[in-house]
């Protein structure tokens, strides 16, 4: 059992990162070990760009937190007070969803809710978005009968909400193939690491907004099969990340990123053809 307990202010703290796998963390070291070790150790970290802000914002709003959000991040407003173009455009983005029934009430649940289990014998901790009550989804069936489907027996929901540039597919250079937005960003790998340390097995669904002029939105729902078969590759993979964050086993760089170009040591000269070929 993890020595800390984890609350609202250590969340996302280093020693929580150490003692506790995340989603997000997990997802980092698949794609690339080196990267990820890294930057738990301090020692490389990604910068907290404006799109991952405009998304923080969208949170906070649908969380109550907005207020302190806006204090926490001056950075977010123009020297005369008001919003910056992007965080106007992470308003209009929280309005819209807001003025839709289904999207208001998926987003309606109890929010932010930490949770913790084992998974592959691996301590992972996840921040809901929105926990939603058997009673709160059995009122949204009632009001939108289809949604029954998903929960034919009744029961809680969990619901993640995502703010992203659009819904088209993605092209995958691993796959060489376009894929779907949820399976490029590991939504799924998310999806399956909620439902199983909620231990519940609701239904994990997605509602999207997308951060164009006027902001499509959608309600998504990733079925339990494919839930499983993410499920399956972290309780496969879990045990050598920890392993590595322990220290006890070396991690492998990707080559590719920029934590790897930024550490690159040369120790031989190759051929150029050799190399084009390679990239081809």
């Amino acid at each position: 059992m993890p020595r800390l307990k984890l609350t609202a202010e250590n969340y996302y703290s280093p020693e929580a990162n150490l003692e506790y796998m995340s989603a997000s963390q997990f997802k980092s070291f698949r794609r690339c070990e080196s990267a990820a070790l890294a930057e738990l150790r301090g020692e490389w970290g990604r910068k907290e760009t404006s799109a991952l802000l405009v998304g923080s914002y969208v949170d906070a709003y649908f969380s109550s937190e907005l207020e302190q959000f806006r204090a926490e991040h001056p950075e977010i407003f123009k020297k005369d007070g008001t919003l910056k173009a992007e965080f106007l455009q992470a308003q209009n983005i929280c309005e819209r969803l807001e003025s839709d029934d289904l999207a208001r009430m998926l987003l309606s649940g109890k929010h932010q809710i930490i949770k913790t289990g084992r998974i592959g014998g691996v301590w992972f901790k996840g921040k809901f978005d929105s926990l939603l009550t058997a009673s709160q989804v059995e009122a949204i069936c009632r009001r939108f009968p289809m949604v029954q489907a998903l929960v034919p027996f009744g029961g809680p929901m969990i619901v993640d909400l995502k703010c992203m540039r659009d819904f088209e597919t993605i092209w995958d250079e691993e796959t060489q193939e376009r894929v779907s937005f949820v399976h490029y960003w590991g939504y799924d790998i998310q999806g399956a690491i909620y439902q199983k340390i909620d231990n519940r097995m609701a239904p994990f669904v997605i509602v999207a907004a997308t951060k164009e002029t006027e902001p499509d939105i959608d309600a998504l729902h990733i079925p339990d099969q494919d839930l499983a078969f993410s499920l399956a590759e972290v309780e496969a993979l879990a045990p050598r990340y920890a392993a590595i964050k322990q220290g006890d086993i070396s991690p492998v760089g990707c080559g590719k990123c920029a934590y790897c170009r930024r550490t690159k040591k040369l120790d031989s000269i190759a051929d150029y053809k050799k190399i084009k070929v390679m990239e081809e």
